[in-house]
C-alpha cells in the first residue's frame, strides 16, 4: 500500500510541475501593468469609514470604492476568498488604510459569523493605488 500512495503523490507532483514553456500569469498589481485603470501609488486612504463598496476581486487584489474615488488594494500572497468575498471589512490602527493594515473577508453575505469555504479571512495590505474606473479597461488576450 505504501509504494501505491508514493507512486500517486509523484504522478500527482509532476501534473502540478509549471510547463516552462508556458508563461505565468502575472499576479498582484503586475496583472495591471498595461490598464489605464491603474493610477499611481499612493500611501493610504483615509476615513476607512465612508468606504461604501468594493468590486473586481481576485485572489490577491480588490478595488474599494470611496465616495466618487477607487482604489485598488493589492494584499501580501493569497487571499484565498478575497474573489469571492460578499462582504469586506477594513481593519486599521488608525482611520486610514495603509500598508500592514488589513482586509477582513467572508464568503457569506449572512455576516462574518455565518460562513461557508473559506469562511472569514484577515488579509495584509501590500500596496495602494489610485484606480480610474471610467477607463477603458484593455482588451482580454486570446490565450485567456
Amino acid at each position: 500500500m505504501r509504494l501505491i500512495l508514493l507512486a500517486l503523490s509523484a504522478t500527482a507532483l509532476a501534473a502540478c510541475a509549471a510547463n516552462p514553456a508556458t508563461p505565468s500569469k502575472p499576479k498582484g498589481v503586475a496583472q495591471f501593468a498595461e490598464d489605464a485603470r491603474l493610477g499611481e501609488q499612493t500611501n493610504k486612504v483615509c476615513f476607512t469609514s465612508t468606504i461604501d463598496g468594493f468590486h473586481d476581486a481576485t485572489d490577491d487584489t480588490v478595488v474599494l470604492s470611496k465616495g466618487n474615488k477607487d482604489y485598488l488594494v493589492e494584499v501580501f500572497g493569497n487571499c484565498f476568498n478575497l474573489d469571492q468575498a460578499q462582504q469586506i471589512a477594513v481593519d486599521s490602527t488608525s482611520s486610514c488604510l495603509s500598508k500592514g493594515d488589513h482586509l477582513i473577508t467572508s464568503d457569506s453575505i449572512a455576516g462574518f459569523g455565518n460562513t461557508s469555504g473559506f469562511g472569514v479571512q484577515r488579509c495584509t495590505v501590500k500596496s495602494i493605488y489610485a484606480w480610474d474606473s471610467k477607463a477603458k479597461a484593455p482588451e482580454p488576450k486570446e490565450s485567456e
